[in-house]
């Protein structure tokens, strides 16, 4: 059995960057190949620190362009493939067709939950958009790490797998989650840009902050 148990997740997309989280049920080093073609993940961004919580964030990248990838570490690759990539944001100030899902009081994880990602799908012909935006309650009822593990991770992972993730708090994220600290389940799971590294204003904390598409 693979020690993959959450993900990978894409966080704090840019034009130039972009951020790949992951889990794992045993601690390991950390490491992402990837490249513009899904056969030859030629370059590779790696962290020698051995954890369960891995996060990658790839630099160096071309505006507007997709890539291929892979997670794993050192000694394997926990998961590969055609339909695991990412595209950067196009430069700013660039007109560009663009698809955003909008997510609200989608934690639910239940059938309800399911019908509008299915629905999504069907009418998307596919799991890939620009960007996904949650906007709060995005685990019932207390925002705990396992509610967000069935009504995020476990919901949609074809689409986070392409799909950067922006979420925000809602009133259930924040039974759970302290926001003047910046901690608790929400703050773990999410990697938000506190210093303007996805274009916006720099907030200084990931309460609340401000990104460019």
């Amino acid at each position: 059995s693979t020690p993959l148990s959450r993900g990978p997740y894409l966080q704090k997309g840019s034009a130039s960057s972009m951020t790949v989280r992951w889990r794992t049920t045993v601690a390991s080093d950390s490491v992402v190949r990837y490249g513009a073609d899904s056969q030859n993940l030629n370059q590779a961004a790696s962290s020698s620190t051995s954890a369960r919580e891995h996060e990658i964030t790839i630099t160096g990248l071309t505006p507007d362009t997709q890539y291929f990838y892979s997670i794993g570490d050192s000694g394997q690759t926990l998961a590969s493939g055609a339909d695991y990539f990412f595209v950067t944001h196009p430069a700013s100030g660039t007109a560009s067709p663009t698809r955003i899902w909008v997510l609200g009081d989608s934690g639910t994880a239940n059938a309800n939950a399911a019908a509008v990602r299915d629905a999504f799908l069907e009418a998307n012909g596919g799991s890939y958009a620009d960007l996904v935006l949650m906007l709060g309650d995005n685990a019932y009822n207390n925002g705990a790490d396992s509610e967000y593990q069935a009504a995020v991770f476990d919901m949609y992972p074809t689409v986070l797998r392409n799909s950067v993730l922006w979420a925000t708090l809602g009133n259930h994220d924040g039974a759970s989650a302290n926001s003047a600290t910046q901690s608790g389940p929400y703050y773990d799971i999410f990697s938000f840009p506190v210093s303007g590294e996805s274009g916006g204003f720099p907030s200084g904390t990931e309460a609340y902050y401000s990104f460019d598409y």
